[in-house]
C-alpha cells in the first residue's frame, strides 16, 4: 500500500481534474474509473506533472537550436551597430528569422575581400 507524506492534504479537485486531462490523452491512462484512494496520494497529479514536463521539455530542445541561431545573429547585429545595447531581442522577429536574414542582407551588401576591405573600397 502507498503511504501518504505526513502533512499532504489531498485536493481532490486537482486531482481530478489531472484525471480528466490525462483521460483526454489517448493510452496516458489504463481503462479505469476515477479512483479516489490513487487521488488521495497525487497520483493523477503526479503523473500529469510527469506528461507535462516532458511535453514541455520537448517543445523548448525544438525551440532551443534556432533561438540560439537568431540571438547570436542578434548580437552581431549589435557588434556592427545595427542595434543599440538597450535593444532587445524580439522573440516575435526571431520566429520568422528576422535577425539572420538581416544579418545575411548586410554581410551581402558590405562584401568584405580577405584583405579586410570592402569590395567597394578601391585600392588606387
Amino acid at each position: 500500500m502507498l503511504n501518504p507524506k505526513d502533512d499532504f492534504e489531498p485536493d481532490f479537485d486537482l486531482e481530478l481534474d489531472c484525471y480528466r486531462r490525462l483521460k483526454s490523452v489517448p493510452y496516458s491512462l489504463p481503462p479505469a474509473e476515477f479512483n479516489y484512494e490513487l487521488a488521495a496520494f497525487g497520483y493523477y497529479s503526479k503523473l500529469q506533472k510527469e506528461r507535462a514536463d516532458i511535453a514541455l521539455a520537448e517543445f523548448e530542445k525544438e525551440l532551443q537550436p534556432r533561438n540560439n541561431t537568431q540571438m547570436d545573429a542578434f548580437k552581431r547585429l549589435q557588434k556592427l551597430g545595427i542595434y543599440k545595447e538597450t535593444e532587445t531581442f524580439n522573440p516575435e522577429k526571431a520566429e520568422n528569422e528576422f535577425y539572420s536574414k538581416r544579418l545575411e542582407r548586410i554581410k551581402k551588401s558590405r562584401r568584405i575581400d580577405p584583405t579586410g576591405r570592402s569590395s567597394k573600397t578601391s585600392t588606387n
